[in-house]
């Protein structure tokens, strides 16, 4: 309503999460109007943990599933998340390196938070691949691979998301040194779990995640000024 009161004809709405494939931006999409029904993953996620079947809600908190809806008095669009943008792999690159003395004896484990949804893994998994093989490339490393950890989906889900992170971590360790990285937009989630999960394995790791860092402004920027060329064109 204030946009509109000055002025404002049109909202670009620029989502900073890791992946467009989420349940959570499933949802965001449902209250702004731009989708017709709500997340049922994300509904069906919550139920279980109303009922003290998991830890936490999706995104590290609790919440009570809602169908409400902003009533926009503007057009709306939204724009991609960050997927496999170059802005993210370079930034996965400097943390790596931070981390790094010896690239030919090191391999980056990418550690991102995942989805609940099955459907959505093939998406995540590719993007997870991209992003890795530019930072093997980029950086010189022996190699790069990534894992997900699922952290909101069923427990058995997760535990077998684990199981397959330490061994990726445990493989990157033999012979050299692994170096994990996490894929997460800022601290306050998941970070101190990864820590947990890989308990007794031995890999360097400092904590950093996407956030903060100097380039997102004008990524934010970019996004928003694509957004307002693809509905121009229209």
């Amino acid at each position: 309503d204030r946009l509109k009161a000055r002025g404002v004809k049109r909202i670009v709405a620029v989502p900073l999460f890791v992946h467009t494939r989420s349940e959570v931006l499933d949802q965001t999409r449902y209250a702004l109007g731009l989708r017709d029904n709500p997340s049922e993953v994300l509904r069906d996620a919550l139920a279980a943990r109303a009922h003290g079947h998991e830890g936490h809600a999706p995104g590290g908190h609790r919440h009570a599933f809602s169908t409400a809806r902003v009533k926009l008095p503007l057009s709306l669009v939204m724009t991609p998340a960050l997927d496999a943008d170059p802005l993210v792999a370079r930034i996965l690159l400097e943390r790596a390196h931070a981390l790094s003395s010896s690239p030919g004896r090191e391999v980056v484990v990418l550690v991102a938070h995942g989805p609940v949804d099955d459907a959505a893994l093939p998406a995540w998994r590719s993007t997870l691949a991209v992003l890795a093989a530019k930072v093997r490339a980029g950086g010189g490393f022996k190699g790069a691979v990534y894992g997900v950890l699922r952290d909101d989906a069923a427990a058995p889900v997760r535990a077998a998301a684990v199981l397959d992170l330490r061994a990726k971590v445990a493989a990157a360790s033999k012979g050299g040194r692994a170096l994990v990285v996490p894929v997460l937009i800022a601290r306050g989630g998941i970070e101190k779990k990864i820590t947990q999960d890989l308990a007794g394995l031995d890999y360097a790791w400092d904590a950093k995640t996407l956030m903060p860092h100097e380039g997102f402004a004008a990524w934010v920027l970019a996004r928003a000024a694509a957004a307002r060329e693809t509905i121009s064109g229209r």
